[in-house]
């Protein structure tokens, strides 16, 4: 148990004791089982923790219009594959399901040939989380699968919104010259963190990969399973496009002194934390993505990076701030209007939502056209 005593009981004993028989667990095992044990972790339970009555928002909770904009850009690509029937949408870690009920709402009312099209596939990992979905999602056509369809078979688009943040990562330090692994161990009842060796030359590797060093005494993330889980989307795919969206940077910019304590935050009622050990099981824990390691397992899976911008530049390149000003849409009164408004800025504010990065990918498709990139990309 953790010293605020907010923390699972149940969780935290788990832990303790998983730790006493097998001695220091990495931070990978330890957020593994925070998140995600089957009947105790933080994504367990049958009530999604995101929204205002959760500990956190993403774009999905702001506005439908964030998945209309992304319903244009799949059409788009729709339109790049020559319109396939089926043309499959498989959306990684769907939270409350409202990304797919926007884009097939949207799908729906303005381009029915398209809607007709889709097959619209779910992986959640959450057995609570699955259920919730079903409940909300039930009038629409859309299944859930384990790990999308045998590999190779798809014609579509992979789509996740704030998904890789939330893949359990390792803690590294750089101490006296030398990159040291950050363990969770015991200390009188009390997890705490303790310097050791690394667990996997993988973590060495994935560095030298980096082409950087941590500077002394400074702390970062290495997420393994964000690469293994980018390589799966794009395997799962005979053509088509993967769609990343998520907060974080290039490689040099998270490794190169710009977070000196790493960029670890847990969230708790809408609070950020940098306190991982407290509230086991009841707050999330999440790190910033590195997107070049994103960008290295695209093209070690045989595919290939079409471009990587911001959300602000990505949902303005697909006309959401043109639905204020085109007079399509009937407001009620000006309250309306103005929470439009106010949605729309906060889903491209860059200092919020809007500084969000986008990673596309597409495989198997010679120079595709991503209207979405079309105000800016940037090299990764």
């Amino acid at each position: 148990m953790t010293q605020d005593g907010e923390n699972h009981p149940d969780l935290g004993q788990l832990i303790l004791a998983e730790i006493r028989s097998d001695g220091p667990m990495t931070f990978e095992r330890y957020m593994e089982l925070a998140l995600y044990h089957p009947q105790l972790g933080y994504y367990s339970g049958t009530v999604p923790r995101i929204g205002p009555d959760g500990d956190f928002y993403t774009s999905t909770d702001v506005s439908p219009l964030f998945g209309a904009a992304i319903g244009r850009q799949l059409r788009e690509m729709w339109d790049v594959l020559e319109r396939p029937s089926p043309f499959t949408i498989l959306e990684y870690g769907a939270g409350k399901g409202l990304l797919a009920a926007d884009v097939l709402g949207w799908a729906g009312a303005a381009h029915p040939d398209f809607y007709a099209a889709i097959d619209y596939q779910i992986v959640e990992r959450s057995p609570g989380l699955r259920l919730y979905q079903a409940d909300r999602l039930g009038a629409l056509p859309v299944r859930w699968v384990d790990n999308g369809a045998p590999e190779g078979k798809q014609i579509g688009c992979v789509i996740s919104n704030e998904v890789a943040d939330a893949l359990p990562f390792h803690r590294v330090r750089q101490v006296q010259g030398a990159l040291r692994e950050l363990w969770v161990d015991e200390s009188d009842g009390f997890l705490r963190e303790q310097a050791g060796p690394l667990s996997t030359p993988g973590l060495a590797a994935y560095m030298e990969d980096a082409a950087t060093t941590l500077q002394e005494g400074h702390t970062a993330e290495i997420n393994l399973n964000a690469a293994v889980w980018m390589r799966s989307q794009l395997d799962i795919l005979r053509k088509g496009f993967a769609l990343t969206i998520d907060y974080g940077a290039t490689a040099d910019r998270l490794y190169g002194g710009r977070y000196p304590e790493g960029t670890l935050a847990c969230y708790h009622e809408h609070a950020r934390n940098t306190e991982p050990f407290e509230r086991v099981g009841q707050q999330d824990i999440t790190a910033h993505v590195d997107f070049s390691a994103l960008a290295r397992a695209v093209r070690g899976a045989g595919a290939e990076v079409t471009g990587y911008t911001t959300q602000a530049y990505f949902l303005a390149a697909l006309g959401l701030g043109d639905v204020l000003a085109s007079g399509d849409r009937q407001y009620d009164s000006a309250q309306e209007f103005g929470r439009e408004r106010a949605a729309i800025e906060q889903l491209i504010r860059p200092d919020g939502l809007g500084g969000f990065r986008v990673l596309v990918a597409h495989k198997s498709i010679e120079r595709p056209t991503v209207r979405g990139l079309s105000l800016q990309t940037e090299p990764l």
